[in-house]
């Protein structure tokens, strides 16, 4: 009996180890912030257009509403193309993922589907760069419909056909001390764009 479970223990370690070394952290935050990583396609949103993974770091009190951190995330998708993803691609693909992200739920049975606001974007010599403004049903913590400012970032190279998308989410606007934070987080997998 102890053998059998030594040797299941031993087994869920190399499986989490192989995982992580497939799925390398993108994103460098302090130990404070929590992490969570999801294969694409997510079988909870079929309608996602995306194959890759997802990297989502959160900031230490971001389930708390009366919080400075409240739902404040980092939101990395490392996927698989051979261009650089057009913006409408992008506002699609961030809206079906919140919109069944937040289903189901037990605030509420129906609520408002998400609707997001990109400003254009612009081009830099580290990728693509833009705002955002994101409204959806919060099915975590409130049960509310809240707003969020999105600083995006994509980041495309040729060579590996692959590009990396950073959405910084925060209620807050964009002059509070939270974007510091956010902003203080760096890519740590030294992607660079073509």
């Amino acid at each position: 009996m102890k053998q059998t479970l030594l040797f299941l223990l031993l087994l869920t370690l190399h499986t989490v180890h192989s995982q992580e070394q497939q799925e390398a952290y993108i994103i460098q935050a302090d130990s404070t912030w929590g992490k969570e990583i999801i294969k694409f396609p997510i079988e909870w949103a079929p309608k996602l257009t995306l194959e890759g993974y997802e990297e989502l770091t959160f900031a230490p009190e971001w389930s708390k509403e009366n919080h400075d951190d409240f739902w404040s995330i980092i939101m990395t998708w490392r996927v698989k193309t051979n261009q650089e993803i057009p913006l409408y691609e992008l506002e699609y693909n961030l809206l079906h993922y919140f919109d069944h992200l937040m289903k189901p739920n037990y605030w509420a049975q129906e609520f408002p589907l998400p609707e997001a606001e990109f400003k254009a974007p612009i081009t830099t010599e580290t990728g693509t760069e833009y705002e955002a403004q994101l409204t959806f049903f919060d099915g975590f913590h409130t049960g509310k419909v809240i707003t969020t400012y999105i600083l995006g970032q994509q980041i495309f190279n040729q060579a590996t056909e692959e590009a990396i998308i950073i959405f910084k989410i925060s209620p807050k606007p964009y002059t509070e001390a939270i974007w510091e934070k956010l902003n203080a987080q760096t890519i740590i997998t030294g992607f660079k764009k073509d």
